[in-house]
C-alpha cells in the first residue's frame, strides 16, 4: 500500500462552490471559505436556490405566481450581489449564481456543470436545525456530490476563524484521517496527504476498534488477549502506512476503541483537529461499516470541519497526476 500510487490522482481545488441560503449560519461558512480559498489560491462561486412558490389553491393564477417568483428573484439576485460584496474579495470571487429548484439538486447540478472542485456548505441553515437542514440539504447533497464537499459547522467560539499568524492562514493545521487496513485506502491516504501539502498541515491517522461485546465473562482472559492484540496490531499497521507518506507531511498514529463514528469524533475533539476527511461512497464489507454508513453521523456531530468524497467519482474528475511538491 502507498501513497505515491498513480491509481488516484492528486486534486486541485481551484473552484469553490458556496451555496447561501442568507442565515447566519451560512454567512459564517462563506467567512470560512473566503479563507480558505485564499489559503489555496482558489476562486468562489456563490449560488442561491430558490425553491419555487406554487401552491395548489392558486394554480389558476398563472400569471400571479409568476409575478411572485420574478419579485423572489429580483429580491435574492441583491441580496446575493451585496453579500458577494461584502464579504468575498473581488480577487477570490468568480460568479454569483442564482438557481429555482430544490437546493440540493441545484447544487450538485451547477456544480456537475461548472466543474467545481469542491462544494463547501453549513451543516445548519435559516433554521438552525441541524437535522432537518442535514435532512433536506447537507446530506443530501454530501450522498450524491461528485466533488469533495465540506461541511461546516455554527462558531461556537468567540475567536475569529483567522489565525494568529500574519496573512489568512493556515486555518487548517491537523486533518484526521480514520482508515481501515485494506488496499483501497491507499487512495482516501493520497487524497489527505494532498491536502495537508496543500495546507502545510499535520496528518493523524486513525483506526477505530470496535467495543468488546458486552457479555464476555465466560471468556475474559481470551477476550482481552485478543483485544490487546488487535490494539497492538492497529498501532503497527498505522505506523507502517504512516511511513508511506512523504517524509516533508507530519504524521501522528492514533488508536480508539469505540463505536466506529464516536470514536472518529472524539479523536478530532481531543487531538484539536481542524478537519476530518472521510470517503462517503464505493466501499465494501467492514470499510463500509466503518465509514460509509458513518460519514453522516460524523458530519452531524463532529465539531470541525467535514471534508467527504466519494473516492471513485473525485478519482475520475480530477486530472494532475502527481501529489504537488513543496514550495
Amino acid at each position: 500500500m502507498t501513497v505515491e500510487s498513480d491509481n488516484f490522482k492528486a486534486p486541485k481545488f481551484a473552484r469553490i462552490l458556496v451555496p447561501t441560503d442568507f442565515s447566519q449560519n451560512a454567512q459564517e461558512a462563506l467567512q470560512f471559505a473566503v479563507l480558505l480559498a485564499s489559503q489555496l489560491g482558489a476562486k468562489i462561486t456563490l449560488l442561491h436556490a430558490i425553491e419555487w412558490q406554487t401552491d395548489a389553491k392558486m394554480l389558476g393564477a398563472l400569471e400571479f405566481i409568476s409575478e411572485l417568483n420574478k419579485e423572489a428573484e429580483a429580491r435574492a439576485a441583491r441580496r446575493l450581489e451585496k453579500l458577494a460584496r461584502a464579504t468575498v474579495p473581488a480577487d477570490l470571487l468568480e460568479e454569483t449564481i442564482l438557481r429555482f429548484g430544490q437546493p440540493h439538486l441545484q447544487i450538485v447540478e451547477v456544480a456537475n456543470e461548472l466543474h467545481i472542485d469542491l462544494i463547501l456548505i453549513s451543516s445548519q441553515g435559516r433554521t438552525g436545525l441541524r437535522g432537518v437542514l442535514l435532512g433536506c440539504t447537507a446530506a443530501r447533497t454530501v450522498r450524491h456530490a461528485s466533488c469533495p464537499v465540506l461541511t461546516v459547522h455554527p462558531i461556537t467560539d468567540p475567536k475569529p476563524l483567522r489565525s494568529a499568524a500574519p496573512g489568512p492562514g493556515p486555518i487548517i493545521n491537523r486533518i484526521l484521517v480514520p482508515v481501515v487496513f485494506s488496499d483501497e485506502c491507499a487512495s482516501s491516504l493520497r487524497f489527505a496527504t494532498t491536502l495537508a501539502r496543500m495546507m502545510h498541515a499535520q496528518l493523524l491517522l486513525l483506526h477505530v476498534v470496535l467495543p468488546l461485546p458486552r457479555n464476555y465473562t465466560r471468556h475474559f482472559a481470551g477476550v482481552q488477549e485478543c483485544d490487546a492484540q488487535l490494539k497492538t496490531d492497529a498501532e503497527q499497521n498505522l505506523k507502517e502506512l504512516a511511513a508511506t507518506v512523504p517524509k516533508d507531511v507530519k504524521t501522528r498514529v492514533l488508536v480508539r476503541q469505540a463505536i466506529p463514528y464516536r470514536g472518529i469524533i472524539d479523536a478530532a475533539r481531543q487531538s484539536r483537529c481542524d478537519l476530518i476527511v472521510l470517503p462517503t461512497r464505493g466501499l465494501k464489507g467492514l470499510e463500509h461499516y466503518m465509514l460509509g454508513s458513518t460519514a453522516e453521523k460524523v458530519v452531524r456531530h463532529a465539531s470541525c470541519p467535514v471534508l467527504t468524497f466519494n473516492r471513485y467519482l473525485t478519482a475520475q474528475r480530477i486530472r494532475r497526476s502527481r501529489i504537488p511538491k513543496p514550495t
